[in-house]
């Protein structure tokens, strides 16, 4: 009787293990995808930022400024 136990929960662990999975990731997909548009948005921004950088010390160390 005991064994018949152990090993009908380790049928239904095994056959669930995928579902369960795939519920987990359904769930957790809109935090995912929201956190990478989050990310790339920094990313983007970041870029804007040195390039804006670039810019100023370009300006700053080019010859018709600095004379």
């Amino acid at each position: 009787m005991y064994a018949i136990t152990l090993s009908t929960i380790a049928t239904l662990t095994h056959n669930t293990t995928p579902i369960t999975i795939r519920i987990i990731l359904t769930m957790h997909q809109a935090t995912i995808t929201t956190k990478i548009i989050a990310v790339q948005t920094l990313i983007l921004e970041d870029a804007v930022d040195i390039e804006d950088n670039m810019v100023s010390i370009l300006k700053a160390y080019s010859t018709k400024n600095v004379l």
